[in-house]
């Protein structure tokens, strides 16, 4: 069982600074039982991964975030007993990784495309983003604002609506590397929010490709830990950077998924 470390309770509310109507209507959601600085969270899911040409695979998926920095995702394929590693998917030291069994894929795609990803997730949570200098929102309609973060090959804009009656980001978009291919549109979805541990987050993320018919994973949360001890987790995504230079990345998605 992850214990949590405390949350930090702050005296007074930190500046919002200026943010655009819709992300301060859902910051004042998310900070109205208290103000808590979240700094770390780790989320237990379970999802479904559809992949062309083969059946609908059940996975658990443990995430585990340094928010706005880093992230690791554990993947395993089954349910409880029964399932069994699989890989890890990480951003870690500012590089992005696709670890399946030995084969890891690397390269500067893999690292805008888990930016994207680990923006994706932290976002949902205030703490990520309303004191960082280097991240910075921009107003585009009355439910639509735009996260602008760097990247490694600039400023990476991610378009976020959010949902008028809620105040709740319901979608974020952006042009994404599909592995070692062109940028295509990616989107994800959040939905069924609730409050884990008194923090409000997502229940339902759903991810999907724009040259998909439908979504590519659906992953349902069912704990979320925050300030957790996630120091060991991503030193596992870590590791696997370890020796793993260009020369050795696997360089091809096929090669990747015919291994496992």
């Amino acid at each position: 069982m992850t214990i949590g470390l405390p949350i930090e309770l702050a005296s007074s509310p930190p500046s919002a600074r200026d943010l655009p109507r819709p992300v301060a209507r859902f910051r004042a959601e998310a900070m109205k039982d208290g103000q808590a600085t979240v700094e770390t969270v780790l989320i237990e899911t379970t999802a479904w991964m559809r992949r062309p040409g083969m059946p609908r695979m059940p996975l658990e998926i443990r995430m585990a975030h340094r928010l706005g920095r880093e992230f690791v995702h554990e993947i395993r394929i089954g349910r409880g007993r029964l399932s069994f590693r699989f890989g890890l998917d990480a951003y870690v030291d500012g590089q992005g990784l696709m670890k399946v069994g030995p084969s890891v894929q690397t390269g500067v795609e893999f690292d805008q495309g888990a930016l994207i990803a680990l923006w994706g997730e932290a976002l949902t949570f205030p703490s990520a983003w309303e004191k960082r200098e280097d991240v910075r929102w921009e107003a585009v309609d009355a439910d639509t604002a735009r996260l602008i973060v760097p990247g490694p090959e600039g400023d990476i804009p991610i378009t976020v609506a959010f949902d008028p009656q809620t105040d709740f980001p319901v979608s974020c978009e952006a042009q994404r590397y599909k592995s070692k291919g062109p940028k295509i549109g990616w989107t994800g979805h959040s939905s069924e929010w609730r409050r884990f541990a008194g923090v409000l987050a997502p229940g339902r993320y759903t991810v999907q490709w724009a040259d998909e018919s439908c979504p590519w994973i659906d992953i349902q949360t069912t704990s979320v830990t925050v300030n957790a001890a996630v120091d060991n987790t991503i030193a596992r995504g870590r590791a696997a950077l370890i020796g793993v230079g260009p020369e050795r990345a696997v360089s091809s998605r096929h090669e990747t998924e015919r291994e496992s």
